[in-house]
């Protein structure tokens, strides 16, 4: 669990430079996404709005 929580919070912080440059696609496997710590909570405690792409 250690490991995965905290590869989320490096890749959040890594992504915050990207994602406000806006036009950013971000692909992440599936043991990232979900919970408090996942990668999508993360950036939206970071003021993003994430959406999902069918």
């Amino acid at each position: 669990q250690r490991l995965i929580t905290d590869r989320n919070h490096v890749m959040a912080d890594r992504a915050d430079h990207y994602l406000d440059e806006g036009g950013v696609f971000m692909a992440v496997g599936a043991l990232h996404l979900p919970g408090n710590e996942g990668v999508i909570e993360l950036l939206r405690k970071k003021g993003f709005t994430l959406s999902l792409v069918n």
